[in-house]
């Protein structure tokens, strides 16, 4: 095991995600490995790789409880094809990063279940509503979510032809079984492993409150569907008749 750098050093993470085995974000697990007294940063938003090494446009987001490192972040990353825009809600940019990689799993299999745009946009916009109430409930801003972290990130992700996520969404609606894809793939689908996660998390960290499969139908059912417990087709068409109700709900800020 290496030692962790200097406490003087500060750390940009670029990762996202749930640890499944703790249910810790990022900030928990670098604060559990390098220590608290360090200043970390956090770069999320719609940005392929594939792309920025192409030299094309992209725009990402840096939040920090330190200003300074922020502009820091900006400064060394900023230039005529990279813009970056600051944010102190690390919250919010950690829940977007990690929601997004399931909601584009569900975009792909209403793709791949040839059910149409008008289903999609529907299914990725309510999907991006269940991503802040998410984030809400842990202390996140809704403002942020409805930034390049959160729908950006979403956007990109659920549409992109790059998105990993989207592809194994896309090949499960067409009827390929998991693990044939999971074995197959030279990339990992970090969705598949969120999406599990995702759902303890929001058992065991979110406030109580009655039928949560209610409140985040889209998030639980990409869980069942992975687990195996009900197929695609039986997960979109529930969504469908989920009783009706206010297009937004909770909607204090």
């Amino acid at each position: 095991t290496r030692d962790p750098p200097p406490a003087t050093t500060s750390i940009i993470c670029v990762s996202k995600g749930i640890e499944t085995s703790t249910l810790c974000l990022m900030k928990d697990i670098l604060e559990e490995e390098t220590g608290t007294m360090r200043e970390l940063a956090f770069l999320s938003g719609p940005s392929f790789a594939k792309e920025i090494a192409a030299g094309l446009a992209t725009a990402v987001t840096v939040a920090s409880e330190s200003e300074r490192l922020c502009d820091e972040v900006v400064e060394l990353f900023a230039n005529s094809n990279f813009k970056v825009f600051t944010s102190s809600d690390v919250m919010g940019i950690e829940i977007g990063g990690a929601v997004k990689n399931v909601i584009a799993i569900a975009a792909g299999m209403c793709e791949g279940l040839g059910l149409g745009t008008n289903a999609m946009s529907a299914l990725v916009t309510r999907g991006c509503l269940e991503m802040t109430l998410v984030a809400k409930a842990v202390g996140g801003k809704r403002s942020t979510l409805m930034g390049l972290a959160g729908v950006g990130d979403t956007f990109g992700t659920c549409f992109g032809p790059l998105s990993r996520n989207r592809q194994l969404g896309y090949r499960l609606g067409k009827g390929e079984k998991l693990e044939d894809i999971l074995g197959g793939s030279t990339e990992v689908a970090e969705g598949y492993a969120t999406s599990l996660s995702l759902v303890s998390y929001i058992d065991n960290k979110l406030p109580d409150s009655f039928r949560k499969d209610l409140k985040f139908p889209i998030l639980y059912g990409v869980a069942q569907i992975l687990r195996g417990e009900i197929t695609p087709q039986d997960g979109m068409e529930s969504l469908m008749l989920l009783p009706i109700r206010s297009e937004v709900f909770d909607d204090g800020e």
